[in-house]
Formats: C-alpha cells, sequence, structure tokens
C-alpha cells in the first residue's frame, strides 16, 4: 500500500513544533510491505500546490493526516483551523481517490464530531501508533477493522466509535522518524525538537483535558531508552536543544531523577527544558537536572492567588509556588511562568494579588492568557453549562472561552498595561 502522511499543521507562534506524535506512528509502518511519503505543510510557501503535485505524481492508496490544533486558544485574538483542515480533504478528494485518515491531538479532543464535520474515511483518536498500523494492515488484507480501539469512523448517517486504548509499554514503540522531517529547518526557527518521557497525567485542574486524552496515571518510557532517544537525536539529527514534552516532568520525582542520571551517564552534550510541577521541586532534583543539561523550566501556574489556585484545583498553594520559585532564582535557573487569567470567581482583587506576587520575579518569560479555553471532559465545560455560557450539546469544536463576568469587561486593558512595565512580559496571542 502507498501511504501519503501528511501533517497540516502551520502555526509557528512562539516556536514550530516538530510533529513528534505522527513521525512516532510513521515509524510503526512495516515499510518492508508499504511505501511512505510525507508532506509536512508546516514550511510550505504553497502548500496546497505541493499537495496536487504530490498527490498527483505520487498517487497514494491511503492518506494520513494529522490534525493538531483545532485553534489557536486565544481570546483575543481567535484563529480557527478546521476549516482548513476541511479544504484540505477536499482538495485530496478532488485528486484522488485514497482513503483518507485523520488524527492528532485536534481530533482527540472531539472525535466524532470532528470526522463528521470533516468527513474523512476514518479517524484515530488518542495514541495512533499501533491503531493505526492496524488500521493499515486490516485494510490491505480486507479484513474486519471496526474492533480497533480508537477508531472513528463513517457508517450510513451515522459516526460511529470505539473506546481509546493507551499504549502501556512506550519502550516497546520504534523510534519515531525524524529524519523524514526537516529537523535542522525546525532548530532554525526556534524550536525545539520534542521527545516524550511519559504519558498520562494523574492531576487535575479545572480546565484541562489531559487526564482523559493522555491517561489519569503515568505511563513511562525507561531512563535508559529516553537517553538513548536524545543520543540518536544529537548524533543523527544534529539536536543540540530538546523540549521535554511531559505535562509534568517532576512528578514522579524518582523517575526524574533517574532520567537525569541516565543522561549524564553517556555525558551528552544536549540542552533540554522541562514543564514543571511548583510543588514538587527540591533543589536535590534540580542539582541533577542542570548537570543532566536542564536550562529552562516552564512552570503553568496558572494564577497566584490561592482563592484562584484551589478553583483551578492546581494542586498546590501560593506559599509552595513561592518556595518553588525561590529555589529556581537562588539556582540561577531560567524559568518561565504561565498565567491563565478568568477562571470562576476570578475579580479584581485576585487579579491584583496575582500581580503583586508577580512584580518583584525574574522570569525568563512571563505570559498571559485571558480567558480560558472551554474543553470537552472538563469540569469547566461543566460549569459554563450551567452558567450559560456553552450550550450542554456543544461538542467545542470550534474556540470558546470562559472568562469571569467580574473581569471581562477590562482585564484585556489591566493585562496590557501590566505587560508594559515588564520587557519580558507577553500577552498571549494578542495580535495576529
Amino acid at each position: 500500500m502507498k501511504i501519503l502522511f501528511i501533517s497540516s499543521n502551520r502555526l509557528k507562534r512562539v516556536m514550530p513544533p516538530m510533529p513528534l506524535g505522527l513521525a512516532s506512528v510513521i515509524a510503526q509502518i512495516d515499510e518492508g510491505s508499504h511505501q511512505i511519503r510525507v508532506l509536512d505543510l508546516m514550511f510550505l510557501d504553497e502548500p496546497e500546490k505541493e499537495l496536487r503535485e504530490t498527490l498527483s505524481d505520487y498517487r497514494p492508496d491511503l492518506i494520513a493526516i494529522s490534525i493538531r490544533n483545532l485553534d489557536n486558544q486565544s481570546s483575543l485574538y481567535s484563529e480557527y483551523f478546521l476549516p482548513e483542515a476541511k479544504a484540505l480533504i477536499e482538495l485530496c478528494r478532488r485528486h484522488c481517490s485514497a482513503v483518507i485518515v485523520i488524527g492528532g491531538p485536534a481530533f482527540t479532543v472531539s472525535p466524532q464530531a470532528v470526522l463528521a464535520y470533516l468527513k474523512a474515511d476514518f479517524g484515530i483518536a488518542g495514541e495512533g501508533e499501533i491503531a493505526f498500523s492496524e488500521l493499515v494492515e486490516r485494510l490491505e488484507a480486507k479484513k474486519d477493522w471496526s474492533d480497533i480501539p480508537g477508531l472513528v469512523w463513517r457508517e450510513h448517517e451515522a459516526v460511529r466509535s470505539n473506546p481509546m486504548k493507551f499504549i502501556e509499554n512506550l519502550d516497546a514503540l520504534r523510534l519515531p522518524r525524524r529524519d523524514l522531517f526537516d529537523n535542522e529547518r525546525y532548530a532554525f526557527e526556534r524550536g525545539l525538537a520534542n521527545i516524550v518521557v511519559k504519558q498520562g497525567c494523574a492531576f487535575n485542574c479545572l480546565y484541562c483535558d489531559s487526564p482523559f486524552t493522555l491517561g489519569r496515571r503515568w505511563r513511562m518510557k525507561s531512563p535508559e531508552r529516553v537517553a538513548d532517544e536524545l543520543e540518536i537525536m544529537q548524533k543523527d539529527d544534529g539536536i543540540s536543544m530538546a523540549y521535554f514534552s511531559d505535562p509534568i516532568f517532576n512528578c514522579p520525582a524518582e523517575h526524574a531523577q533517574a532520567v537525569c542520571e541516565a543522561i549524564k551517564r553517556r555525558d551528552l552534550g544536549i540542552r533540554w527544558v522541562a514543564s514543571f510541577h511548583p510543588a514538587f521541586i527540591d533543589r536535590h532534583l534540580l542539582s541533577h537536572m542542570r548537570e543532566a543539561g536542564c536550562i529552562l523550566i516552564s512552570l503553568g501556574c496558572d494564577s497566584c492567588s490561592d482563592k484562584m489556585l484551589k478553583t483551578l484545583r492546581k494542586g498546590f498553594t501560593k506559599d509552595q509556588l513561592a518556595a518553588a520559585i525561590g529555589s529556581l532564582e537562588e539556582m540561577e535557573m531560567n524559568y518561565i511562568l504561565s498565567l491563565l487569567i478568568g477562571g470562576p470567581g476570578e475579580n479584581r482583587e485576585t487579579v491584583e494579588e496575582t500581580i503583586r506576587f508577580l512584580e518583584p520575579l525574574n522570569p525568563f518569560l512571563l505570559d498571559f492568557c485571558a480567558g480560558i479555553r472551554i474543553m470537552p471532559h472538563t469540569d469547566l465545560a461543566d460549569i459554563a453549562v450551567r452558567e450559560g455560557v456553552i450550550a450542554p450539546d456543544d461538542p467545542l469544536m470550534e474556540p470558546r472561552f470562559y472568562c469571569s463576568g467580574d473581569v471581562r469587561e477590562w482585564i484585556e486593558e489591566y493585562l496590557r498595561e501590566a505587560c508594559s512595565r515588564h520587557s519580558n512580559w507577553t500577552l498571549a496571542h494578542n495580535e495576529p
């Protein structure tokens, strides 16, 4: 079977992410039995022209399209990307008769609604490495495919789906096919080579759908597997900077430390960035991380008000956040702070409390978002339904935002003014 893989993401804001998930899915395909071609739209000047030429030249039997983002998650300057994906699929339909399969993080948010809108033949929700490979083999052999985990398909006028199944043994997967993508260009465009250390999220933030899309418990790669992957990224792909894409790297702390030890044993020169939970920062782990090449830590603290931290169910207090930042600054480790302003109960008092907390700090970058993107399968979505912000049957494909009525009318101007006083404070996505 001739398979064309398309990475549809063209969003470059902040940094262009290399399509690691798609690279991992491709790696599981048996190239002895199937032909593979990849079209990455990220850096193309004329993506539609390139796609038409590829379809004409390659004539694929199956097209697999990865969709990374539904939108840019900005309430101030909202961009909705599914119409672009729909146009992409329509172009494929006009120029070839291939079976079309969609997947990726955006598809997993609301699989049935997205498939119905895009009118693809199949979709795979969740981790697609095993499911997609199985679908390819069964389509090739003309065998029944209706029991494949995570599969979504159209049947007459209805859309049917199977429950997702998470991959337990991440070490058993073949290494992602990074060689099929322009790693040098991604790095040149300020990108970091992303790597998965573990999957899942054991936390329960009010607005986050990661427990649903990734699973509620950690599934971890072995430390040696992580070191293997970093070493190959460095030697084969010339990568010198990596981003650990786990929602939280430093929990469990024992695994994080073991990963650092494995990296140090290889004496790798690669530098890396990771996301941290403030409640689990300790100097011992930070020392190991610095020795292993960590140069920047991202703290998604969301708020610096105890009231809002409790409402958002962040799992730490303002005092714990202060202690974590104090440790980072005393050890001279760079850090980024990300704030989500406007959750349920947010008011002028909580916003001003957050700003007062932030003023004396010295982050590498501090980023505000005004309003919170409402995601399916979250308690924030339930609150939004009760308050009449969204309809009960809204699949939340199109961007919908929650912003407390007590701050909605003035928060953008207030945050712009606060950012104007600090060169390293930004208001996310506030302009094209």
